[in-house]
């Protein structure tokens, strides 16, 4: 099977975010998105002193889309509208689905606020077909132990299946739009190849680490933009360093796009009904 083709590695700078920092590979102002793929923010590593505030993410309202937060550092509690409450821990997944609206926030415990500690995150924003946008809203929150490793054979590549399939195992996120999310720990020398769906988009980003992905160098918060390709393809990865990085693939939904702020549909007056649904509480409050 052919490896997909590279158009380019897009790095990614460091950005202030209040007393905190992030990095954003998407958007860029190279590439806008990676269709279905829409946003991806990655907090940290930082560290809280005691008695903070924590993270800058109260109540708030999405709709349209799905986000998907991993856990790398410290734990994030989850609060929404519809009565979905978690704290998931390192290793653990917080996969919402907005749909028609929810109203929620993420912070670190209060334990995490008052006596300081690590924490980072990783935020991506997927987004959903005009059929499913008015879907009812839902969550998943998944520890570590609940999500399927796979190993590499030489046994020094680990790929959490969050969803989707690789190897033997299958992942226990359910997506509704059919896509692929590994979130993998590699370490220095360890090779693993992962297969692409013909006419899937691939957003590959590298959290740290040196890695040699189907001939091509990364580095700490670069991502690769992926050629398109109308057969099944693959990635062939060898991590030249101890590495931390993410996988997801899915179908591009090829339909328009109107985005402000939390709100991602297919029309300016689909967007302006969603505020007035939001301000009359129709997505529920906090």
């Amino acid at each position: 099977m052919k490896k997909r083709e590279i158009n380019k590695v897009l790095s990614s700078g460091r950005q202030p975010m209040g007393e905190h920092f992030m990095y954003q590979p998407l958007p860029a102002r190279e590439i806008e998105s990676i269709d279905p793929f829409l946003l991806l923010h990655h907090h940290g590593p930082h560290v809280f002193k005691p008695y903070n505030q924590g993270l800058p993410f109260g109540p708030h309202p999405h709709r349209g889309f799905e986000t998907l937060t991993f856990i790398y550092k410290g734990e994030v509690e989850h609060a929404d509208s519809q009565g979905f409450r978690s704290v998931i821990k390192p290793g653990g997944v917080q996969w919402m689905t907005a749909g028609r609206g929810i109203v929620h926030s993420e912070n670190i415990p209060a334990h995490l606020r008052e006596k300081g500690g690590e924490m980072e995150i990783i935020q991506l924003w997927m987004n959903l077909p005009k059929k499913l946008k008015m879907t009812p809203p839902a969550y998943q929150g998944l520890q570590a132990e609940d999500i399927p490793v796979e190993k590499s054979e030489d046994g020094l590549v680990k790929t959490q299946v969050i969803a989707g399939k690789h190897g033997s195992s299958e992942g226990t996120a359910k997506s509704m739009t059919n896509m692929t999310i590994f979130n993998v720990t590699a370490k220095n020398g360890g090779k693993e190849t992962y297969k692409v769906g013909a006419g899937e988009n691939i957003l590959f980003y590298n959290l740290r680490g040196e890695l040699n992905v189907n001939g091509k160098l990364l580095f700490d918060h670069q991502m690769i933009d992926f050629a398109d390709s109308s057969e099944d393809t693959i990635i062939e990865i060898q991590a030249q360093s101890d590495a931390q990085f993410i996988i997801c693939t899915g179908q591009p939904l090829k339909e328009p796009v109107v985005s402000q702020g939390p709100f991602v549909m297919n029309t300016t007056s689909e967007v302006l009904q969603a505020m007035r649904d939001y301000q009359l509480g129709k997505m529920g409050v906090m």
